[in-house]
Parts: C-alpha cells; structure tokens; sequence
C-alpha cells in the first residue's frame, strides 16, 4: 500500500487543458484541384468506397477519410484541408478554459448532461468518445457529464447510421430530453451512412430521423474534434 501511494504522488497531475492535449486534427477533407486534373479521368470517383467523390466535390458526410481517392490520383490533384481543432493559439491555457466555464456557467447552468447513444455503429467512434472521460482529457473537470437517462441529458451524442432497430429507440429518447435538446451526429456513419451507405438495414444517418445541430465527420473522428463538436452546439444555444 505505502508503495502505490508513493507511485501516486510521485506521478502527480496527469489530466491536460485543452490546448494541450498535443493531439492533431486526424486527417483532413479531400479537395479537388480542377486544374491539376487529368482530363476525363475518373480514378479517384472509383476508388471512393462510399461514392463520397462526385466530380471536384466531395460530400462530407459520407466521406470516411480514407484518401484512396489520393493514393489513386494520377495528378496529384487530390489534397487536403485542415480546420484548427482548439482556439485560436494567441490565447493563454487559462484563457482558454476560463472561456469554457464561462461558456457552460451561461448556457447550461454550469454543467452539460450528456446522452450517449449507439444507433448501431462499429463501436469506432464509441472508443473515441470513450477516451473523452479517461485521464488524458477528462471533459467532466469542465462541466461535461453523460448521464444514463435522456430525462437528464442536454445533448445527444449520436453515433451509427441509425438501424432499422434502432429507428424507433432512437426518436423515443430524441422525445424524452428536455428541451431545447442538442443533437450531435459523430462520424461519417451517423453524419450520412458511410460506407454502410444503401445497406438494407441502414437507416441513412441521424439527419434523416432528428434535426441535428452539429455534424462531426470522420471514421472515427478524433476525441479533439469530438470535442469541437460539442462546443460548436452549446454555441447554437
């Protein structure tokens, strides 16, 4: 015992602000350089696995940031773009996080309930959402909390094309949030199918069952932009 509670002392404080969490934004969106485009070719729109790739555009929402389409690319017309996960690095750590209080303190009362919901996802984004509560982030120092029941909860997070079992399951908790109730999509499933897209049991992401505030695409996507997601929808309030 005398041993464990010297290695306790001796590690000291592990829990990170979040401007330092030493995290990248994931891989970014891929775009489309028109004029660097080989004429008439279509190699990357084949290799898209969710047909994310139409023409110069790419649909965000069933993009699963693969970058087959990049690999694929004879012109190297293919690249991407990268949008800053925290705030801006002018600001101080402290800055930062008494900014995210008060941001809480104001909207929901100093804290932010949330309600967790698979709809039938692969469980790749549950991890990352997982590790929003572990040592290295620890969201709850900040207000954040996810409760058991959507009687309680702010906000849904929403993971999965949303299943045909999952349908019904999924709007009775949409009704039973108090409102106004935040809805959250995360991940390129939940955002538009992803690459279960079509599938027969899939209902066609979380767009076509509830109105979503925030959309947070990936496969996964990084618990920093998770994190992104969030505050964007307590912004909405």
């Amino acid at each position: 015992m005398l041993k464990t509670l010297k290695g306790i002392l001796k590690c000291g404080i592990v829990t990170e602000g979040p401007g330092t969490w030493g995290e990248g934004p994931g891989r970014g969106l891929p775009v489309v350089d028109a004029g660097a485009c080989p004429p008439g070719c279509r190699r990357c729109q084949e290799a898209c696995p969710t047909g994310a790739m139409t023409g110069e555009t790419v649909d965000p929402g069933a993009c699963i940031y693969c970058h087959c389409c990049r690999e694929a690319c004879p012109g190297k017309a293919v690249s991407e773009i990268q949008v800053p996960v925290i705030a801006t690095e002018t600001q101080t750590e402290t800055q930062k996080e008494n900014d995210l209080i008060r941001r809480l303190k104001k909207v929901c009362r100093k804290s932010l309930h949330i309600r967790y919901v698979d709809a039938g996802a692969c469980n790749g984004c549950d991890f990352e959402i997982n590790s929003l509560t572990g040592p290295h982030y620890d969201i709850q120092q900040y207000g954040f909390d996810f409760v058991a029941s959507p009687r309680h909860a702010d906000m849904l997070l929403i993971t999965g094309v949303v299943s045909r079992n999952m349908e019904i399951a999924l709007q009775k908790t949409y009704e039973a949030c108090p409102r106004p109730a935040l809805v959250v999509a995360v991940g390129a499933c939940a955002c538009g199918g992803g690459v279960f897209r079509g599938a027969y049991a899939s209902g066609g992401g979380v767009a076509k069952h509830l109105p979503v505030d925030v959309s947070v695409p990936g496969c996964p996507p990084t618990p920093a932009l998770i994190m992104q997601g969030i505050l964007k929808a307590v912004d909405r309030l």
